[in-house]
Parts: structure tokens; sequence; C-alpha cells
């Protein structure tokens, strides 16, 4: 029985070193054509470093559309601001035409009721007492066409300001705040 396990013992290593031996070439012919396939493998399917380089550059590309979005909505309240800001300079001139209108019409009514007022075009104009009286008059107008000139500016700066943004890509409640 000795002999007989001996020899079933041996047989079984015989048989398992044939089979690995049929085995080994077989798996290097099949490790040859995966070898040339491989090439190809790699283009169609993406290896694991080839999908992290790719995760990265997306996340980077991710990254730099933030910060694009995140600068673009800065310089959104920038021009939003400056739009506001010009606004305020347009309310004030329109509050100092108003307060010269009315100012220059006063002067205007008391010029029309004073009997003497036409010295403001004569050469009586020169005395004192008219010059001053006069030149008030004359001061007012003339202030009062300046701050319209002025206003005419100002309305077309901001329109220039608000197409300028519009252009960018900015809606209306940025160039239109108000």
């Amino acid at each position: 029985m000795k002999k007989y396990f001996l020899a079933c013992v041996v047989l079984l290593c015989c048989f398992a070193v044939a089979q690995d031996s049929a085995k080994t070439p077989s798996k290097q012919a099949a490790a040859k054509p995966a070898a040339k396939s491989a090439p190809t493998a790699t283009k169609s399917a993406p290896t694991p470093s080839d999908t992290v380089a790719e995760s990265a550059r997306d996340k980077a590309t991710d990254e730099e559309d933030h910060q694009k979005v995140l600068r673009f909505e800065a310089q959104g309240k920038i021009f939003q601001n400056q739009v506001k800001v010009q606004k305020g300079k347009i309310i004030d001139i329109q509050n100092d035409i108003t307060s010269l209108k009315n100012e220059f019409d006063a002067w205007s009514t008391g010029f029309a009721q004073d009997d003497e007022a036409q010295a403001c075009w004569t050469s009586t104009y020169y005395t004192p007492y008219y010059k001053d009286w006069c030149d008030r008059g004359r001061n007012l107008k003339a202030q009062y066409e300046a701050s319209e000139r002025q206003l005419a500016q100002e309305k077309a700066k901001l329109e220039k300001m608000q197409e300028d943004i519009r252009r960018k890509g900015y809606g209306n409640g940025v160039y239109d705040p108000d």
C-alpha cells in the first residue's frame, strides 16, 4: 500500500508538472496577443492614470470657470456702482438746475416788476446799484445754461456706459440698477 500511495503521489506530481508546463506556453502565447492589443486598448479605454489626469484637468477647468464667474460678478458690482454714481451726478445736476431756475424765476419776476429793470441793458447798467442786481440775473442765467449743457453731457456719458455694460454681457440689473 505504501508503494501504491507513493506511486500515486509521484504520478500526481508528474501530472501537475506536465499540466503546469502545458499551461505556461499557452500563458505566454496569450500574453503576446494581449501585449499587441494593449496599445489599441489604451486608445479606446482610458487607463487609471489617464482618468486621473482627465479628472485633474476637469477640476482645474471647473476651478477656472468658477473664478471667471466670480470675476464677472465682481466686475458687475463695480459697473452697477459706477452707474449708480453717474445717476447720482445727474440727479445732483437736475437739483441744481431746479434751484437755479427757481432763483432765476424769482429774479426775473422782480425784473419784470421793476420799472427801472431796463437799465440792465443800457449804459446805466454800470452804476453800482444796477450792476450788482443785473449781474445776478446774468450769472443765474449763465449758470443755468452751463448746468443744462453739463446735464446733457452726463446723460450721454451714462447712456454710453450702459451700452458698454450691455455689450459686455451684463443684464439690466447691472446697467440700470434702480
